[in-house]
């Protein structure tokens, strides 16, 4: 200062206009889009493709399959109930003695047989029975058809649950994915600021203390993509497990899903329609209802043919020799097995009783799922609109305080807090995006309809 007057360091207009231009490009080179480096080997798996090769690999799918086809074999027990019976017996009885009327009654009878039980005797009998009628038979009909519907609808729900998973491991690797977009997108701005840091500090313009905090925010953000890297491959794995993918692959961005949010009711309508675990409860009602009539009607009479058919190799004034016999028999039973009969309905009566409660209380957790998946949805569709413009006005935020700090109008804590408040913003983008695409699949899972109306794939 001399007399008074605060002298300046005088600054060359053209190296700071330099200076300003170079600073506006490595900002807008590090605004640019970072993904990290694409193999032209890497073959790109769409959504599609993953939902396909995971319904076709799937164990829960398989399972689900195997469920079908043992159900398939129920609705043929009502008719084996009616279906004949067919034995062959084949026995040799060694009596101790001979059993026979004496000798002078044979001799008084001519062709009489005196011989009432034989030594030895080899006996074959070909027995065959035929129900006539059985009161099971109509159980064992409904049964059948409530265990085909019910496997049915067990496999749609696990396609649904795997097309679910897939696709939110999908948006999982892409939402990771685009979090170490942004990560490395910050470092390259840390990195920015240090050089403009740097530069003011050599033109006397700042202090040593700007550069390190620089570096502090660089080293921040060295940090912040190595986790999200960690991140990726994680969520990569996981995908490549759901759908049997081989490494290496690329993901690319799927269509924006499209569903009306302006009102819960067709998801609620949908829902009580075609939801697939509603309906697989339902069916277990139903099965449940026709074994307690399956149980019931043991106590009712039965009515039936028996037919037999024997040879020996003696014949016996009791027992003949190409011999048969019909027997039309009407069983009716009264108590049998101390009454074991009538606890086993009074049990699944009360089979009956608890599976009804659970079906009644499930239908208005339905309900709740499909209220909570719809806010979800909303609210995420609300938050994306207002996030993009944090973006926007937090991006425009920060290009201004780094033109003025470097004009040395700003401090460098205010172009950092801008820089973190950006980072953040994007990172809340990209969350707030794919959260939504799942959410979305969610509603559509509750509802019953995933996969549905695109022919199985989300």
């Amino acid at each position: 200062m001399t007399g008074g007057v605060l002298l300046v360091p005088r600054t060359d207009p053209c190296r700071a206009r330099r200076a300003r231009w170079r600073g506006a490009a490595l900002v807008l080179a590090s605004l640019l889009p970072l993904a990290a480096p694409a193999r032209a080997a890497d073959p790109i798996v769409t959504l599609e493709e993953a939902s396909a090769r995971a319904l076709a690999t799937d164990e829960q799918i398989q399972a689900a399959a195997a469920d079908r086809e043992r159900a398939a074999v129920a609705p043929l027990r009502a008719a084996s109930a009616l279906g004949p019976n067919v034995r062959e017996i084949v026995s040799y009885t060694r009596e101790k003695d001979e059993i026979a009327f004496p000798p002078e009654a044979a001799a008084a009878l001519p062709g009489f047989n005196p011989v009432v039980i034989a030594q030895d005797v080899v006996r074959n009998v070909l027995a065959i029975g035929q129900p006539l009628y059985t009161h099971q038979f109509w159980a064992l009909r409904d049964i059948g058809r409530a265990e085909v519907a019910r496997s049915d609808e067990a496999y749609r729900a696990a396609r649904q649950d795997v097309l679910l998973a897939v696709a939110a491991a999908y948006y999982d690797a892409l939402r990771a994915a685009a979090l170490a977009d942004v990560a490395r997108q910050t470092q390259g701005l840390a990195g920015v600021e240090v050089k403009h840091a740097e530069e003011r500090v050599h033109a006397g313009e700042a202090v040593r203390s700007d550069v390190l905090r620089a570096e502090t925010e660089r080293a921040r953000s060295d940090e912040r993509v190595a986790a999200t890297a960690g991140q990726v491959e994680n969520t990569r794995e996981s995908l490549r497990r759901l759908a049997s993918l081989s490494e290496p692959f690329a993901l690319t961005e799927p269509p924006s899903r499209r569903l009306d949010l302006a009102s819960v009711e067709p998801y609620l309508a949908a829902a009580r329609d075609r939801s697939p675990d509603l309906a697989q409860r339902e069916k277990a009602l139903a099965s449940a209802q026709g074994e307690e009539k399956r149980r019931q009607a043991e106590l009712y009479p039965t009515l039936g043919l028996e037919f037999s058919y024997q040879n020996l190799n003696h014949d016996t004034f009791a027992d003949r020799n190409d011999f048969w016999n019909l027997i039309v028999r009407a069983q009716v039973p009264l108590f049998e097995s101390g009454g074991t009969h009538w606890l086993d309905v009074a049990e699944q009566r009360a089979v009956v009783s608890r599976l009804a409660a659970q079906l009644a209380g499930f239908r208005r957790d339905l309900e709740v799922d499909v209220r909570h998946a719809f806010v979800t949805a909303r609210t995420l569709d609300a938050q994306r609109a207002a996030a993009e413009e944090e973006v926007q006005l937090s991006g425009e935020t920060y290009r201004m305080l780094s033109d003025q700090y470097r004009a040395g109008v700003a401090t460098n804590l205010d172009v950092l807090t801008s820089l973190t408040t950006l980072a953040t913003a994007r990172a809340s983008l990209a969350s707030i995006r794919y959260a939504l695409a799942v959410a979305l699949v969610q509603l559509e899972r509750v509802a019953g309809t995933l996969g549905e109306a695109e022919g199985a794939t989300p």
